[in-house]
């Protein structure tokens, strides 16, 4: 089925994030007013008081819930002198002129220097694109910016923590699973580029064996499997060995019951 413009760009957007760039972080313009918080600082050039006053609360919410429900409580990331970034460009030409992004893309995040940039009037960018990218960042400063991981378990990781994207996610992979469509492990496990997916349902699986460590097997075992990645075990050795698996396949069988058993 041809995907939506809409739902394409989505994807292309958020595959931006695990791209190692830092120079361009930076940006041309001295136009900024800008509002901090505890873990941000947010430069804006025209927006209404009420969103820069969302924005600057929403983040604020995304920081501590993401960092509890991925175990990672206890590690303060971003506080202070440490801040991430959040640049609002006024509309989206400015955004393209200043990112030097195609006229599809929504936003852009630079991981080694915590940076967000987007712009004011995206619908999604609030309740699924800022915390699927804060996701990303957080993830990756705990695990390392050089690990290789499998392409599921980073994307999987930031689609968990959406908001109004996850049910619908894991709703359509039930189905998937229902109807013998969803894919092997041993096959899903390899894949590490977006190259030849089809991303509903890549991202709808990703997400859903995330869901299934986190809800299932608590957030510290997430946690102690988040240090194995950290300190150099591959992915499945890192999931056999702190769930217990048998290895992938008995991984994949205990992820179909569940998730054929959720209401």
């Amino acid at each position: 089925m041809a995907m939506t413009k809409k739902l394409w760009n989505i994807f292309l957007l958020m595959t931006l994030c695990l791209l190692p760039v830092s120079a361009p972080a930076a940006v041309s313009s001295t136009l900024w007013n800008t509002v901090k918080t505890q873990h941000f600082i947010i430069y804006y050039q025209d927006a209404s008081r009420d969103f820069i006053s969302n924005l600057s609360d929403m983040s604020e919410r995304y920081y501590n819930s993401i960092v509890d429900e991925l175990g990672f409580r206890r590690m303060d990331f971003w506080s202070w002198d440490n801040r991430a970034r959040i640049y609002m460009y006024s509309d989206s030409y400015e955004f393209q002129r200043e990112s030097n992004r195609k006229d599809w893309a929504g936003a852009v995040v630079f991981v080694h220097n915590r940076t967000i940039k987007s712009y004011v009037g995206q619908p999604e960018f609030l309740d699924s694109i800022l915390p699927h990218e804060m996701t990303h960042v957080i993830f990756r400063e705990f695990v390392g910016l050089d690990k290789v991981l499998p392409l599921c378990i980073d994307e999987g990781v930031a689609c968990s923590q959406e908001k109004s994207h996850l049910d619908s996610r894991l709703r359509y992979a039930r189905s998937m699973v229902a109807q013998g469509q969803s894919a092997d492990f041993n096959s899903f496990f390899r894949i590490y580029t977006p190259d030849n997916i089809e991303p509903r349902a890549f991202y709808a699986q990703s997400a859903s064996i995330i869901v299934f460590l986190i809800r299932n097997y608590g957030k510290e075992r997430f946690l102690n499997f988040s240090r194995k990645l950290r300190d150099g075990c591959d992915c499945v050795s890192a999931l056999t060995s702190v769930y217990k698996f048998a290895g992938l396949e008995d991984m994949e069988s205990l992820w179909k019951k569940n998730i054929l058993n959720r209401q």
